[in-house]
């Protein structure tokens, strides 16, 4: 696979995972990465209510890369996951502000942030900064913290989060349910939005016990009053049994798939399945 080809030892002995931080930022340097943006819709209506940047690589030699295949060396390259984070909020703030001025909806839009990087002291500030830079509130930006062990400690630490807060910065979880999320901490993170796994749907509505799974989920979480996205919404017979929660979000190709073209994604009738401008993508 491409992914691991990028991840082989070299014949030297030396990780190529090493080295693929130094090729990473040569990619940017070289305008190989962009954005590809998915809509996020209400589940009763359909209606376009915000959407999500996912990162998307081009690569010279292995062709497009989603971040499953490159993304794991932040975990290793502090510095890098900076880069990469600032790289993903430029270019989704200069898109969305770039659409607002043409006329298009004013809906916010969700980018994935390591929490490490969510965690440090002049975060908020920087995010706030590029924002308005493009001519966009810091309240469009919805910063999705990807799921790790130290995600939930992150999101229970009001010090961490009252940053974002005072910016007006919109925060979420990432991939809930299939992680490292505690259900003891879930009372405490400090959370506007929790995006259940994909994996949670895959069954749903056909076996019985995934459907019960899931919504004594949606059940909990509306107890708790946080907002709810479903991610991997794929089928129509999905959408419908989830018309039971009308306040839950969908995202998934029932939908739209992820497209360059954002203003493409904001002009979308609801519910409008429509194909992407970019190869076949599984997020």
């Amino acid at each position: 696979m491409q992914s691991e080809q990028l991840r082989q030892t070299q014949t030297t002995g030396t990780p190529v995972r090493n080295g693929l931080s130094d090729r990473i930022r040569a990619g940017l340097r070289a305008g190989e990465f962009h954005l590809a943006f998915q809509g996020i819709h209400e589940s009763r209506t359909g209606r376009l209510v915000s959407t999500e940047a996912l990162l998307r690589w081009t690569h010279p030699d292995y062709g497009l890369l989603l971040p499953d295949a490159f993304l794991e060396v932040l975990d290793e390259d502090a510095e890098l996951a900076v880069d990469i984070t600032h790289f993903v909020i430029d270019r989704a703030c200069a898109q969305l502000g770039a659409c607002i001025r043409a006329g298009h909806p004013a809906l916010p839009i969700a980018v994935n942030v390591p929490p490490s990087v969510a965690a440090q002291e002049n975060f908020a500030t920087e995010v706030e900064q590029i924002a308005h830079m493009h001519g966009i509130a810091p309240e469009l930006i919805d910063i999705e913290l990807i799921e790790t062990e130290d995600t939930a400690r992150i999101l229970a630490t009001r010090v961490l989060t009252r940053p974002l807060r005072e910016s007006g910065i919109r925060i979420s979880i990432d991939d809930f349910g299939t992680g490292y999320s505690s259900l003891a901490l879930l009372s405490e993170m400090d959370v506007d939005t929790v995006k259940l796994a994909r994996e949670l749907l895959t069954f749903v509505p056909a076996r019985q016990r995934a459907s019960a799974v899931i919504a004594g989920i949606l059940a909990l979480l509306d107890d708790l009053g946080m907002r709810v996205v479903v991610e991997g919404v794929e089928t129509a017979a999905q959408a419908r049994w989830l018309e039971q929660w009308p306040n839950v979000l969908l995202q998934g190709f029932h939908f739209s798939r992820p497209t360059g073209d954002l203003a493409a994604v904001l002009d979308a009738p609801p519910s409008a399945s429509r194909p992407a401008n970019l190869p076949f993508e599984s997020h």
